[in-house]
């Protein structure tokens, strides 16, 4: 871990939850439009993707439209089912442009994703290298995406370890920990696919993983997004809507905690991804 963070640095933790993690784009909005900036994002899974585009500088806006107008053909490379059924290296191809091809070190915001050792079982924090590698590694769900092989591992989503990486961003030194959690939804709809039956599996066994990200965050945005299924990646609107709303109605606790921790000096000067286009 080469994150060098000074203690009462405000860390951002996004959690996994396929597409209910555009839920974060939403947060990330809130935060730029009232002056709140972070000092270094971790993300895992899908969190990881939204926390890979916001530190190498894309713009809120550029992101929302990426997340409503992108079809799943765009990162979507079906291959023979021996490990996974999707390849990932598509999406991986995707992660590459999209971060124009930055290395952990290039990051306007340092970032931090999470994967897990297949072999061993164990969290791995990936901080260093191609920032598109790593973050194909935290979102790599197992059945449905090949694991990856990084740094001499065997990677795969790093929501099997920690759905919300708020521990993670204690460990690396944050004085605040402001976690986004997506949520678990165990009266979810029929599942209507592989992707359904897979993430309902996870949610199921992410019931006690949650409770310790909360207990190790300060402060928890929760995006009421029961209506949208970790597969339902054409409601994107509707996530980001979510994200939105869930944080302004934490405004008041996150200027009050932030206030308390004597982190007022964040401002939109520290956080480059305001949203506007030329960002």
């Amino acid at each position: 871990m080469a994150l060098n963070i000074q203690p009462k640095k405000v860390g951002l933790a996004l959690g996994g939850g396929a597409a209910r993690g555009f839920a974060h784009i939403g947060v990330l909005k809130v935060l730029a439009e009232e002056n709140i900036g972070v000092d270094f994002v971790v993300g895992s899974s899908m969190g990881a993707v939204i926390g890979a585009f916001y530190c190498s500088g894309m713009g809120l806006r550029l992101m929302e439209r990426l997340a409503v107008h992108t079809h799943r053909n765009h990162w979507v490379d079906l291959t023979f089912p021996r490990l996974g059924l999707i390849s990932g290296e598509k999406l991986e191809q995707l992660l590459h442009i999209l971060t124009r091809r930055a290395v952990f070190a290039d990051l306007a915001t340092p970032l931090a994703v999470v994967a897990t050792d297949l072999s061993t079982g164990g969290k791995v924090v990936l901080t260093e290298g191609a920032v598109a590698r790593a973050v194909r590694a935290s979102a790599a769900i197992p059945g449905i995406f090949c694991p990856v092989e990084h740094q001499g591992k065997t990677l795969v989503d790093g929501c099997v370890v920690e759905r919300v990486p708020a521990p993670t961003a204690r460990e690396l030194g944050a004085g605040v920990v402001i976690a986004v959690d997506v949520g678990v939804y165990l009266n979810a709809g029929k599942a209507q696919h592989i992707f359904d039956v897979v993430t309902q599996c996870f949610d199921i066994m992410y019931r006690d993983l949650c409770r310790r990200s909360a207990v190790e965050a300060d402060l928890v945005i929760s995006p009421q997004l029961q209506e949208v299924a970790p597969g339902h990646f054409h409601r994107a609107r509707e996530a980001i809507a979510a994200g939105e709303n869930a944080a302004r109605g934490m405004l008041p606790q996150i200027r009050k905690l932030l206030r308390k921790e004597g982190c007022d000096e964040h401002s939109k000067e520290n956080s480059p991804n305001c949203g506007d286009p030329a960002c």
